[in-house]
């Protein structure tokens, strides 16, 4: 695992310079095999006077009480705590800005994806990450590959752009082995997360996964998981919760600076938030079908371990 910085510099990303097709596939390759992308800077405005609105709302003891989401498909804002609807909609005008500014940006970097990505959330984390009571499995401290509880992937990749506008604190990570190297630890009856069940196997959970399906189409709001996300999720829990992995395993510090960005596959790369305030965050579910290296992805890695197939 490394990070690679982008080899354009933020302003040249800012007046609209593209790399070359095959730097674009080099860096959707670094990223599948999970590596971090650094970008020095912040390759798009956004101007001074919504970074201002945005750190002073927290400072002022304000409206955000914990991350405030965006959602991107529905234009709307959760997480805003505030009785101020005009503050509610200049962030939500703020956040839509970013998530735009964003996509632009990644369908040039990678160009492979951009025709075969879903828009996820976008993000805003205005608390500081060190100390922050949450529940075990809630804790961003801790060392973890993202899976999302509500919002299975089926085997789609989880990839998240994030920006630290803090003026003057760098974000703090940790990482560790990749997932490859993890599932091969710890997945299976030795390592102590079983592996998923065949897609199929069990007559049981094809049938319950049937009339969730069924449901789902006449438009009641059920999660569809399939064998893979009901591993993911667990593998996420696991790792939370193994003491001794948490405390032994090899560890890779990294701060990012003020008004830089980076980029990461958060199902690949075990990560770990130490410390840090006021973050900006897009994420996009990528199609595995458009990995330039789609062995790597967690789904391949985990059927050829089980030698069947864990999506539809």
């Amino acid at each position: 695992m490394a990070l690679i910085t982008i080899e354009t510099s933020s302003d040249a990303l800012r007046s609209g310079a593209k790399p070359s097709d095959e730097k674009a596939r080099e860096y959707c390759a670094h990223l599948e095999r999970g590596d971090i992308l650094f970008i020095p800077g912040i390759p798009f405005d956004i101007p001074h006077d919504d970074l201002q609105f945005l750190l002073q709302q927290r400072q002022s003891g304000g409206a955000f009480h914990k991350n405030v989401a965006y959602r991107t498909n529905e234009d709307r804002l959760t997480g805003f705590a505030g009785e101020n609807a005009a503050d509610a909609e200049r962030t939500r005008a703020i956040m839509r800005s970013y998530s735009q500014s964003a996509t632009r940006l990644l369908s040039t970097l990678l160009a492979p994806y951009r025709e075969d990505w879903k828009l996820d959330y976008a993000s805003y984390r205005p608390l500081e990450e060190d100390g922050r009571d949450l529940s075990l499995h809630k804790r961003n401290d801790l060392l973890h590959t993202d899976a999302f509880p509500s919002r299975p992937t089926n085997g789609d990749r989880i990839l998240r752009f994030f920006t630290n506008i803090n003026p003057s604190v760098p974000r703090k990570w940790m990482t560790t082995s990749p997932f490859d190297a993890l599932a091969q630890q710890f997945a299976g009856k030795q390592g102590g997360c079983p592996l998923p069940e065949p897609l199929g196997a069990s007559t049981v959970q094809s049938t319950l996964r049937g009339i969730k399906q069924v449901a789902r189409s006449v438009g009641i709001p059920i999660t569809v998981r399939s064998p893979y996300d009901d591993f993911m999720l667990r593998f996420h829990n696991f790792l939370k919760e193994n003491s001794d992995f948490q405390k032994n395993c090899p560890k890779d510090y990294w701060d990012f600076p003020p008004n830089t960005c980076w980029m990461v596959y958060t199902d690949m790369t075990s990560h770990a938030v130490l410390s840090g305030q006021y973050a900006l965050e897009q994420t996009y579910i990528i199609s595995r079908h458009a990995m330039v290296t789609p062995e790597k992805a967690p789904v391949r890695i985990l059927e050829k371990m089980v030698g069947a197939a864990l999506v539809s």
